[in-house]
């Protein structure tokens, strides 16, 4: 029995030591990828701000978005035109989807195990300040690994200008 238990406190610790070499393996790549994430995540959304149609950027979405967006790719984005075209970015921050709070955030199993998914797919999320032609925009992207590649999971532009005002419309009874 009592060899048992210690053959156990052995794999344990061996399982320990594996962990922590394969979150300091993630850990180190996503560091030394933070500018290339940075990139991706303004080049695409400069891409968008071109025409503000999601059918451009497709080939940037993971399969699994890319599905989900299907439906409205070829609309266009109304609430972001105002904003015109993508010029400067600032205050740009990389930070695996994982390590932000990662308890805080975990209220029940299903969310346990899309964090650890996130973990596993070395997720990421890249946040910066967009300045366009229309004003200013806080932009978030979130990126997970597809096979060899990062692809675009979310993308959420907050606009910090105003709506414009809604056009009067004219009715006529003539």
């Amino acid at each position: 029995m009592r060899s048992f238990f210690s053959g156990l406190g052995f794999l344990f610790a061996v399982l320990a030591v594996f962990s922590a070499s394969y979150l300091a393996t993630l850990a180190s790549d996503i560091d030394s990828h933070q500018a290339d994430y940075e990139k991706l995540a303004v080049d695409v959304t400069r891409e968008l701000s071109r025409t503000w149609t999601l059918a451009d950027i497709e080939k940037h979405y993971a399969a699994d978005a890319r599905e989900e967006l299907q439906p409205v790719l070829h609309q266009q984005l109304e609430d972001h035109r105002q904003l015109g075209e993508l010029m400067t970015t600032h205050d740009g921050a990389v930070e695996p989807r994982w390590s932000h709070h990662f308890w805080e955030q975990v209220t029940s199993v299903g969310n346990l195990f899309e964090r650890l998914a996130d973990m596993a797919n070395r997720s990421v999320r890249v946040t910066f300040t967009g300045r366009f032609k229309g004003g200013l925009a806080d932009v978030t992207a979130d990126l997970k690994r597809e096979g060899t590649t990062m692809k675009l999971w979310r993308l959420r532009i907050d606009s910090r200008e105003p709506p414009p005002p809604p056009t009067p419309r004219i009715i006529s009874h003539a």
